[in-house]
């Protein structure tokens, strides 16, 4: 479904096509909103027409109205299942309930999300495989991803792809993608993960950036700045780039494990499985599993030379935004998941 689809099939709430909108961009990308972001939205004046219309989402049970700190207005909370249903977000986490440092970054990214309404939005996991397998024609492989293994070994593993669950928008002449990154805490260790998640569709791209956001005076933006350019120019590398053997063992196992071959497990190799799954996980070495399969051990010989993928290219930029709101109502480490 498109955004305008979505918009379309929410008529059933009767409101206006403004009003519409707004509740469709919030549902696809925090499914919690404040007073100040519908008029922000809107262009209207804070007051009561941004009062009733929210006020009376609530009291029709489309939205529920929370409070975090006193004297600090409410935070509302899209979670009518028919919401969801009708923009074909069924199963879609934001309306479930969840911690105060989430939704702190869930409003985070709304702010920077209505700062930017000239921009091509994608926000949902099927919305970004469908722009880059569709218009881009990148190998699914190489999308971001996390495959998890179920415990049952009779039962598919599940592959779940965009796991950060941060928005991408497509904006420029020629039209460049843009990821976008909430940060969360000063060392710039979890940007660092998101870029190794994203190792193996960023070369692929004809021009693209990472767009990193930060609530006002908070650390973070010069640590993410400097791990950039050392991953751009292919400097940086994952911790584990050099383990040919564990790799070996690890991409052994888990073929047992999708070929579901009861006869390669046991406890403790499956335990030791799950340890390395954790620590090989993200598309650079799901991406490196799929060469391995077709090439076999020659691709591990390779990477102990190389390295594992290293991103070296000039079509990248970082581009950093502080925004105006520091979001502490939510707690010392608001933006934190």
């Amino acid at each position: 479904m498109t955004f305008e689809d979505r918009v379309a099939a929410l008529d059933f709430l009767g409101l206006t096509p403004r009003q519409t909108r707004f509740v469709a961009t919030v549902a696809l990308h925090s499914g919690h909103c404040l007073r100040r972001q519908y008029s922000a939205f809107s262009g209207l004046a804070y007051g009561k027409n941004t009062r009733d219309f929210l006020d009376a989402l609530v009291a029709r049970d489309v939205a529920v109205r929370e409070s975090y700190e006193l004297n600090r207005g409410h935070v509302y909370h899209l979670r009518a299942k028919a919401i969801y249903e009708a923009i074909g977000q069924e199963e879609n986490r934001n309306r479930r309930c969840t911690s105060p440092a989430l939704v702190a970054r869930k409003l985070l990214l709304l702010d920077f999300v209505i700062s930017r309404p000239d921009v091509d939005w994608h926000a949902t996991e099927q919305d970004k495989v469908a722009l880059f397998l569709n218009r881009y024609r990148i190998p699914e492989a190489q999308l971001p991803h996390r495959v998890y293994p179920s415990s049952d070994p009779d039962i598919a593993p599940t592959r779940r792809y965009f796991i950060h669950k941060q928005p991408i928008f497509v904006a420029g002449d020629p039209p460049v993608v843009h990821f976008v990154y909430a940060v969360q805490e000063g060392s710039g260790q979890a940007f660092k993960q998101f870029l190794w998640d994203h190792a193996g569709l960023l070369p692929r791209l004809p021009a693209w950036a990472v767009v990193a956001i930060c609530p006002v005076r908070r650390p973070g933006l010069a640590a993410c700045a400097a791990i950039f350019e050392k991953f751009r120019s292919g400097a940086l590398r994952p911790a584990t780039a050099g383990r040919a053997e564990d790799l070996r063992w690890y991409f052994g196992m888990r073929r047992a494990v999708e070929q579901r071959d009861r006869s390669a497990l046991s406890v403790s190799k499956i335990e030791r499985f799950h340890q390395a799954r954790r620590q090989f996980a993200g598309s650079v070495f799901d991406g490196l599993y799929a060469a391995w399969l077709a090439d076999g051990d020659a691709v591990l010989e390779r990477t102990q030379e190389q390295g594992v993928l290293p991103v070296r290219t000039s079509a990248g930029r970082l581009i950093t935004h502080e925004l105006p709101f520091s979001y502490r109502q939510f707690g010392a480490l608001s933006g934190v998941a």
